[in-house]
């Protein structure tokens, strides 16, 4: 307990913040603490009013404390693998509709059959930085990921441009991809908001777009569309309850909706390219089966949340 709270404080400089973390007050984390510096005949951090910083010896204890930490973890990982019950946290990191749709499904799946390990779920539709942020395993739809990630690709991921029929009586049907060029688009701010690409024939052909409105969230965007706003692109599977009930209508259909390269975005499990821990191991393995075999995803349309790219 004593050092994951050290190394808790190191990352958070702030004893509070990080005792609160493991569920204890303030006051009980400077006394564990304090128990450590003298047990350890050192002083760990230096103190100020404003902020918690590591001493010259404090940095020593603390490459000591993760090595020791990772041992026992790993130590434990072993066992685990040995009589083949997987335990502990993994890190998961997904989109805001994924984990409002169909990932609790596959969840409940998982948590039945491996109830001793525990998810800590990272809902963001911003960039993650896989070991940066500790995050163990991503749900990624996007880009092939670069060679400082492991992937595996689970399907391709179509999307298409649509709009409220509120609208398109307002702004009229585009009916080439020049029209877009007249009319609101609503664009997600980390996934070419300025250009529009689509595949015509052999051929891809970029289009710029004006902005209506942009967001970092497709949910966002998905509302925004639904009330009139402008034409949105968004996964098939997103959208297509709305497109069924009539609250969204397809627009040039016969265009597919690529990247500059041509290519379309793909869904991916991601982890760090490192050894995985037994229980990681067992969380993307039954990700891989069970994603691939649903036949409508609800949010895997959406390119959020992104990897960042080398961040491996």
């Amino acid at each position: 307990m004593q050092l994951d709270l050290m190394q808790r404080v190191a990352a958070a400089r702030n004893i509070t913040a990080a005792g609160r973390e493991l569920g204890l007050t303030g006051s009980l984390a400077a006394r564990q603490i304090a128990s450590l510096e003298r047990a350890l005949g050192v002083r760990l951090f230096q103190r100020t009013t404003r902020s918690v910083r590591l001493t010259e010896a404090g940095e020593r204890v603390l490459e000591w404390a993760h090595d020791t930490l990772n041992g026992f973890a790993d130590l434990d990982d072993s066992v685990a693998a040995m009589v083949q019950v997987p335990r502990g946290t993994v890190r998961l990191a997904v989109n805001h509709y994924a984990a409002g749709s169909y990932l609790p499904l596959v969840l409940d799946e998982f948590n039945a059959q491996y109830p001793d390990i525990r998810l800590s779920i990272v809902a963001t539709d911003n960039l993650v930085d896989l070991v940066a942020d500790g995050i163990d395993v991503a749900i990624h739809s996007g880009r092939i990921p670069d060679s400082s990630m492991v992937g595996i690709r689970v399907r391709d991921v179509i999307r298409v441009l649509c709009a409220s029929p509120k609208y398109l009586e307002q702004a009229g049907v585009p009916n080439a991809l020049e029209d877009l060029t007249k009319h609101r688009c609503l664009v997600h701010s980390s996934n070419e908001p300025l250009n529009w690409f689509f595949r015509c024939g052999d051929k891809t052909v970029g289009v710029p777009v004006r902005t209506g409105i942009e967001a970092d969230s497709h949910n966002v965007l998905l509302e925004l569309a639904r009330h009139g706003l402008g034409i949105a692109r968004l996964g098939r599977n997103i959208v297509r309850a709305d497109i069924e009930a009539g609250r969204l209508q397809r627009v040039l259909p016969d265009y597919a909706c690529v990247y500059p390269s041509g290519e379309v975005p793909s869904l991916w499990i991601l982890y760090p390219n490192r050894r995985l821990l037994y229980r990681t191991r067992v969380l993307v393995d039954f990700l891989a089966e069970r994603l691939a075999a649903l036949t409508d995803f609800g949010g895997v349309g959406l390119d959020a949340p992104a990897v960042r790219r080398g961040g491996g």
